[in-house]
């Protein structure tokens, strides 16, 4: 009689696996492999779905302990399947100043569900062919899961002109489709509809942000060696800053960086040591220009920053964090170094002017880094 019961789950368990291991073989990488972990978190609600039916319906065998800890586990991996899609969201819609504040955030949902395991009592009912939990616990489950549901939906709608429209129109029905599987499964308790909903979505993610067509068109706008955006990404956003900027009045920044020594690691220790620093630049920048809206690789050793309604006392200090970064990396043969130049005004038609500044500042600053260190010398 469980095994009918449970024939849903199990097809959804089979589906999930092999969109994972579709994923795994072809190497289908989107958002930091975010995607992956939606599928992961996803296929653990979906066994402990499994489990947690057969262990409710045998609660004379199995401790009480035993269901209850497995109970935490099935509404945990619920809610950091959520957890997940939602930092997927944010990847996805958000720009780069932003959605470093935005995701440690994430995790503030899940530490109050497991503190709340040790607070209140999970219930159990006996239903109509098959028993279920209920009670305080599982209705804060319920509710943290609609909570990342709608600031799922809020990021889509308050950033959807960053989203495809084709991805855009598959996510909008996806947040209804999941909060009324959960309102209906929190009415109806017997209906077990989360993991088809989970799978539902799943499948919606695979077929709109995995398909080849989408990946080599997204593949072109980054830069395969460091993880950031490539000289083709940066065009694209300046093309998007015409569009958007020419006829309002918005201050916009560019700071332009060039490593030094690069040519010199190169041609004494080999491109693998060059690739190496080159990366370890790429990090230092995404990780100390925390409010710059996107960070762009434009040439073999030449990064650029656009910043957007820039706060110019916090970007020298972002750029003091660079070089304090730079001379904290002792993992290469020569220093890393990078030379920076920022500058900023109103943007316009001209707003090329601007980049020429930053680009001029930055050439005095290498200039003057390599009068200091004459062994950095030959770029």
């Amino acid at each position: 009689m469980t095994l009918l019961i449970l024939r849903e789950e199990i097809v959804c368990a089979v589906m999930i696996a092999f969109i994972i291991c579709y994923t795994a073989i072809y190497k289908i990488k989107n958002n930091s492999n975010s995607f992956m972990r939606v599928l992961v978190t996803a296929f653990c609600h979906v066994i402990l779905d499994i489990t947690t039916v057969i262990t409710v319906n045998n609660r004379d065998i199995v401790p009480e302990f035993t269901n209850k800890f497995l109970h935490l586990l099935f509404y945990f991996f619920s809610i950091a399947f959520t957890m997940e899609f939602f930092d997927y969201i944010v990847l996805l819609t958000m720009p780069h100043n932003i959605k470093n504040k935005i995701r440690p955030w994430r995790f503030f949902p899940v530490i109050v569900f497991v503190i709340s395991f040790f607070i209140l009592p999970i219930e159990y009912r006996i239903g109509n062919g098959t028993d279920y939990s209920y009670g305080p616990l599982t209705f804060l489950g319920y509710g943290l899961f609609v909570l990342y549901c709608m600031a799922c939906l809020i990021l889509v709608i308050r950033f959807r002109n960053k989203i495809d429209f084709k991805i855009r129109i598959t996510l909008l029905p996806m947040f209804f489709f999941m909060i009324l599987v959960v309102i209906l499964q929190a009415i109806i308790p017997e209906l077990l509809m989360t993991s088809a909903g989970i799978t539902f979505v799943c499948l919606g993610l695979f077929a709109s942000f995995n398909n080849p067509a989408q990946e080599y068109k997204e593949q072109a706008y980054w830069d395969a060696a460091t993880g950031i955006k490539n000289k083709n990404g940066y065009q694209k956003q300046l093309q998007e800053m015409e569009r958007k900027y020419t006829k309002k009045k918005i201050r916009v920044g560019f700071l332009i960086g060039d490593m030094n020594g690069l040519k010199k690691i190169n041609d004494t220790y080999g491109h693998a040591e060059g690739d190496k620093l080159i990366r370890a630049a790429a990090n230092v920048l995404t990780n100390q220009l925390a409010s710059a809206y996107d960070i762009y690789r434009i040439g073999g050793d030449e990064f650029v920053a656009i910043y957007l309604s820039p706060n110019d006392e916090a970007i020298e200090k972002e750029i003091v964090a660079v070089n304090t970064a730079c001379e904290a990396y002792k993992e290469s043969p020569i220093s890393l170094s990078i030379a920076l130049g920022y500058a900023s005004g109103e943007y316009s038609a001209n707003y090329m002017d601007i980049y020429n500044q930053a680009d001029s500042i930055m050439y005095e600053n290498k200039q003057k880094i390599k009068a200091q260190h004459p062994e950095l010398c030959g770029r």
